[in-house]
């Protein structure tokens, strides 16, 4: 019964113990509601080729090990694979 009342209270926009609903609508006309636009996800590729350009810029066997376990079958993990190999055995 304790969780209703504090939930109906949170609902309804009063403020307990600090918290804020974010159901509430705005009291008066000067209050503004902000909208949020998801933005469009970006190219794939690209997002995987900088992965694997922050992975292997750290320096390590382990980055590049990551980068093959996440992508086990692109292209970039053979070039990582061959890093390893390069730098490492």
């Amino acid at each position: 019964m304790l969780f209703g009342i504090f939930l109906a209270l949170y609902v309804t926009g009063l403020n307990v113990a600090g918290w804020t609903s974010p159901l509430r609508v705005p009291a008066a006309e000067h209050e503004t509601v902000t909208r949020v636009v998801m933005q469009k996800p970006g190219d794939p590729e690209k997002i995987i080729e900088s992965e694997y350009t922050r992975l292997k810029n750290r320096g390590t066997r382990e980055g590049l090990e990551l980068f093959i376990a996440r992508h086990p079958d692109h292209p970039l993990a053979d070039k990582a694979r061959e890093d390893i190999k390069r730098l490492y055995d």
